[in-house]
């Protein structure tokens, strides 16, 4: 469509349509492929630069019940940070009432790379989220921050009890899955299996695709 601008990330709805975002412009479109048509659903108020803007959807496992679209997204609201907002689907349009917002992530630094962004539902209906480490590598390790790790939520936002790190951590670092990336932008679940692989940036000398498993430490910044 020739008036798609910085298009990011995207989602297969179960009738196959094809949600995905503008980084920039804060859009969420629909592309059709009945039809062919995109058709803009969602205008967000993103801020963006870098890596900032609308990172990341994902249409929820039960979709086809109950419309719900998730977005990974830049906000300057009380505080430049990433947050996660659920949305409503109608037809090809948001419905009715407001969107909820279920997570809001830590202030950013004044670096605007490595926000990550992925979100993905596991084979257990819980919402998996990548976060970069903002550019400052050692939160990575840092279990008392959400920066350079994979997130494991339930669909309202809330945290599940039995995530790894429960009982080692306090707040919203109870939701802390998998430690130790550096900007796990991309990540995909196996239909089916549920098996996991995370793809992790590197720095100087290689990428990095990992197997994804509960309470893993990929080594980042030390390895």
């Amino acid at each position: 469509d020739e008036n798609t601008s910085a298009p990011f990330a995207l989602d297969v709805a179960p009738d196959g349509r094809v949600f995905f975002t503008e980084l920039v412009r804060g859009q969420i479109r629909v592309y059709d492929p009945k039809t062919r048509n995109v058709k803009t659903a969602i205008t967000l108020n993103v801020y963006s630069g870098g890596d900032d803007g609308l990172l990341g959807i994902v249409v929820e496992s039960m979709f086809a019940e109950n419309g719900w679209v998730y977005v990974y997204h830049t906000t300057t609201q009380n505080g430049t940070h990433n947050r996660i907002t659920r949305y409503t689907a109608a037809g090809d349009f948001a419905g009715p009432g407001a969107p909820k917002v279920i997570f809001d992530l830590p202030a950013l630094s004044a670096a605007t790379n490595h926000n990550g962004g992925a979100m993905h539902f596991g084979n257990d209906r819980k919402l998996y989220v990548g976060v970069g480490d903002n550019a400052r590598g050692s939160p990575a390790q840092d279990k008392t921050s959400l920066f350079g790790k994979l997130l494991r939520l339930n669909d309202d936002g809330t945290i599940p009890t039995d995530n790894p790190f429960f009982n080692q951590t306090t707040g919203v670092n109870r939701a802390i899955w998998a430690i130790g990336l550096r900007n796990p932008y991309t990540f995909d679940v196996q239909p089916g299996t549920g098996l996991m692989y995370v793809n992790d940036v590197g720095e100087a000398a290689w990428e990095e695709i990992n197997q994804g498993a509960a309470g893993a430490n990929y080594g980042w910044p030390n390895s």
